[in-house]
């Protein structure tokens, strides 16, 4: 099948189609990065224009014909073979698209770049009034297009498929129902047996001693930086534009110099799976990754479980206290673990600690899911998130910009997103229990900044495989079970008792 005609001609159409989705994440990375506020009206045509392109292309009925044809003869191979998962993802690909007219696809391109704007705006004037009609525009269009890709059971089921393909609303609760209950459980343990008055640093850190040392870590873990960069955001993130070509974000704050360090250890976990995707097969499922909650497994465990750890920063404390002698002058390295690893409810979700970090998933998946249902109309948004926060955090939210605006995914449309970074974590420590199983000394390593034993274990499992398998057919294979939230808890019970416990 490979030699065919057909099969080389959708090789060719499919790679077309990668460029132009690559050209379009260039743009919106441009968008966050350095182009001017009055570029954004300019900028919205051409996402809608290029958002059109690729639908066009993708839909065209020769397309769905060739699939189709090559499909009947791909179900007879072998599941994991080239050929079979090349067809059944562009198979995906094509059925999602061929449900959703052209003129849908370009207007929820053009209202998230104009939405994004206003965001943006309304975030630093502390006014969701600012952002809720374009909020309320993209929730319109997001109802349609889950109603017109179709779904069983609820229509959040439709979106969240989007992001993990295969995961359902109904398994997403089930994780919730026994992940919160532990989460307070060890919250409670772990307040009661750490410092009450861990350190706090008077002095400020230095934006460019923050970078240097950021820059050190990241290339340490593996990143590249002749295959990469690092830029400033309002709220990070990465990108792959394509091979050799990945970027990453942060944001720096001089009183909190974790936010920016933590923040590019976690974009460069993602860095590290984009960089070493399978750049010959690029325009080919077998040369993308597997889904969000696979990519957020990779910038958890290299932020948290890696880069939070005792031995990782038995390697970078003495780095870190020559380029901020002053600040952590007499500051022991066991304080400083303690210190980057306190755990503290907080407003802001990017800040948030290990243990509360997935409540603060829990309660955007119970507004995604009330306003997808038409339960929760847009501009009660803010009341009702300030009522859940209290409930679950038994804090009251000041504004907007530490409460519902502080997000950006909901001025990308980006419904459904949210449960794919509890479901990264929970693979990230099912992950990591499997490579200290198969790695001796794995931990002993990172005392000396030896991360290379790490990174090709996960090459092998991970990077390698592109979409051959889908999230938790490769969960499983690598760990011998599926996905579950025991590990995660298991693992932060561990981890704390080794910090505070002693």
């Amino acid at each position: 099948m490979e030699n065919s005609g057909e099969y080389k001609e959708l090789l060719v159409i499919f790679k077309k189609i990668a460029y132009l989705k690559s050209t379009s994440r260039l743009l919106s990375w441009d968008q966050e990065t350095f182009m001017p506020e009055r570029g954004q009206e300019h900028r919205a045509g051409q996402m809608s224009c290029i958002s059109g392109l690729v639908h066009s292309m993708l839909t065209e009925r020769r397309v769905g014909e060739s699939i189709e044809a090559l499909w009947q003869e791909a179900r007879n191979m072998d599941i994991s073979s080239d050929c079979h998962v090349n067809l059944r993802e562009w198979r995906r690909q094509y059925q999602q698209a061929a449900r959703l007219p052209e003129e849908l696809v370009r207007d929820l391109a053009y209202s998230r770049a104009v939405a994004h704007s206003a965001w943006v705006k309304a975030r630093s004037r502390k006014d969701f009034s600012m952002f809720e009609p374009h909020l309320q525009r993209l929730v319109d269009l997001s109802r349609k297009k889950a109603d017109l890709l179709g779904y069983k059971q609820e229509p959040y089921d439709a979106l969240l498929d989007i992001y993990e393909p295969g995961e359902k609303t109904s398994n997403i609760e089930a994780i919730f129902r026994g992940l919160v209950p532990g989460l307070r459980e060890i919250l409670h343990h772990v307040q009661s047996i750490q410092p009450q008055q861990p350190l706090c640093f008077q002095a400020a850190f230095p934006v460019e001693a923050q970078k240097i040392l950021a820059r050190l870590m990241a290339a340490r873990i593996g990143f590249d930086f002749t295959k990469g960069r690092v830029d400033t955001v309002v709220h990070p993130f990465s990108t792959r534009i394509g091979p050799g070509d990945v970027r990453i974000t942060s944001r720096w704050n001089e009183r909190d110099f974790t936010e920016g360090l933590f923040g590019v250890l976690h974009e460069a976990g993602h860095g590290l799976y984009s960089q070493n995707l399978p750049a010959g097969r690029f325009g080919t499922p077998l040369g993308d990754s597997v889904s969000l909650g696979i990519h957020e497994s990779q910038s958890r465990l290299w932020e948290n479980i890696v880069g939070r750890s005792i031995e990782f920063w038995e390697y970078f404390f003495p780095l870190a206290k020559s380029l901020f002698p002053g600040q952590l002058q007499g500051v022991s390295q066991q304080d400083f673990v303690r210190f980057i690893n306190r755990v503290r409810p907080s407003f802001i979700r990017v800040e948030a600690d290990e243990v509360t970090y997935n409540l603060h998933i829990y309660l955007r998946f119970q507004i995604e899911r009330e306003i997808i249902m038409g339960e929760l109309p847009v501009k009660d948004i803010p009341g009702r998130w300030n009522e859940l926060f209290r409930e679950i955090f038994g804090m009251e939210v000041p504004d907007d910009s530490m409460g519902c605006l502080q997000d950006v995914h909901w001025s990308g449309a980006a419904f459904g997103y949210f449960p794919t970074y509890t479901l990264g974590n929970i693979y990230s420590a099912m992950i990591f229990d499997a490579a200290l199983k198969e790695l001796p000394g794995l931990r002993q390593g990172f005392r000396k900044g030896n991360f290379e034993p790490l990174v090709r274990w996960l090459d092998t499992r991970i990077f390698s495989q592109g979409q051959r398998y889908r999230s938790r057919q490769l969960i499983k294979r690598i760990t011998g079970r599926p996905p579950e939230h025991h590990s995660f808890l298991a693992y932060l019970h561990e981890k704390y008792e080794r910090i505070f416990g002693r």
